[in-house]
């Protein structure tokens, strides 16, 4: 029989496997360009804009 330390355990590990699922996301491919925000040149552009850009500078 299980005791409530193994319990809460198996219960975290679910909850974690959850999150973990939830937060995976595509990386989307980027291209070279100039970011149509702020005008500089970027070897990685996603929707237009550099990483920068996209993070909110």
């Amino acid at each position: 029989m299980a005791d409530d330390v193994d319990l809460a355990n198996a219960i975290a590990d679910r909850a974690l496997s959850r999150l973990i699922d939830a937060a995976r996301q595509p990386v989307p491919k980027g291209v070279a360009g100039e970011c149509r925000e702020c005008g500089w040149a970027s070897p990685r552009l996603v929707g237009g804009r550099c990483a920068p850009c996209r993070d909110g500078r």
